[in-house]
């Protein structure tokens, strides 16, 4: 029998492609087919988990063999949605290997059939709620990792700007944590695009907007707009380097605060987020900005390495 930590990372993996192949339904057509292929891959791992998790005794069964094989080791109950995973074995082999593309209606079924077939299965198999596996086990650095949960916890609660904080301090993390062990031999990050301009704002310069001559007041609000125009270039060309999304980013960025990371080591929140005629965040935009933080350490995870200097 497996260890519980190999199962939950396994079964984060495989909510991951469950969760991939449900964004890859919602597409236009064709392009929605493809979740066929993941949604198939996702379950066909769940059952080769569980099987090794109950020790079948098997080899290499097919995808259909998989339910009499679990349901004998399972105690007064059976593994469920065997028909509807049947049809969709038989649409993933017509996409496959014949070109055969689902219609949209069949698609949103097999969404729907997959959802279902997590949800009963996996207490079944594994005695925990689908809903309660998260995808932050994926993630290596365990600062990162602890804030996602702590976010989590918080938007069990419906705290959504606390929970907000939470992610827009993991993200932070997980670009500092990737970036300094990336350090050359001089002390400098090949990720480093120019120098910070936090602290270069007409405010910290002393020049006044308010009650200043009218050169001081243009003379600010050039400095403001360079120092906004530079902040963005610089951000927009990291994020663009590490590999990640920059639309998703965008969107990330616009729902969460400014983390700032200070001299010695701390992070502070330097601004907060007026949001704009949307109004609040819903539970399902923290839902979001949790998933791209996470989405996020997976992609830098998948090539990453450290230098000494």
């Amino acid at each position: 029998m497996l260890d519980k930590s190999t199962i939950i990372k396994r079964l984060a993996f495989i909510k991951y492609l469950y969760k991939l192949a449900v964004d890859q339904s919602r597409r236009p057509e064709p392009l929605c087919s493809a979740s066929i292929l993941t949604f198939h891959d996702a379950i066909e791992l769940f059952l080769q988990l569980a099987s090794e998790h109950l020790d079948v005794g098997k080899q290499q069964p097919s995808f259909m063999e998989y339910w009499d094989l679990i349901s004998q080791k399972l105690s007064n109950q059976e593994l469920t949605q065997k028909e509807s995973m049947r049809r969709l074995n038989r649409a993933r082999v017509a996409l496959k290997h014949h070109g055969t593309l689902p219609s949209k209606l069949d698609i949103e079924a097999f969404r729907a059939s997959a959802t279902n077939f997590f949800e009963e299965n996996t207490p079944i198999v594994f005695s925990i709620d689908f809903s309660d596996i998260t995808l932050v086990e994926l993630i290596q650095c365990e600062d990162v990792k602890n804030n996602l949960k702590d976010a989590e916890e918080f938007l069990k609660e419906n705290k959504i700007e606390e929970s907000l904080d939470k992610v827009a301090l993991a993200f932070a993390q997980l670009i500092d944590d990737y970036e300094s062990r990336k350090i050359g031999r001089y002390g400098r990050s090949p990720f480093f695009f120019g120098e910070s301009m936090t602290f270069l704002s007409s405010f910290h310069m002393g020049i006044n907007q308010v009650t200043g001559s009218e050169f001081e007041r243009r003379l600010a609000e050039f400095i403001d707009k360079v120092r906004e125009s530079i902040e963005s270039l610089q951000q927009a060309v990291k994020i663009l380097s590490l590999g990640i999304d920059y639309r998703r980013y965008v969107k990330f960025r616009l729902l969460t605060p400014y983390i700032i990371r200070n001299l010695d080591g701390t992070y502070h929140n330097i601004q907060g987020v007026q949001w704009g005629s949307k109004g609040k965040p819903t539970i399902e935009d923290v839902q979001f900005c949790i998933d791209f933080v996470i989405e996020s350490a997976v992609t830098l995870q998948e090539f990453d390495f450290s230098v000494e200097g």
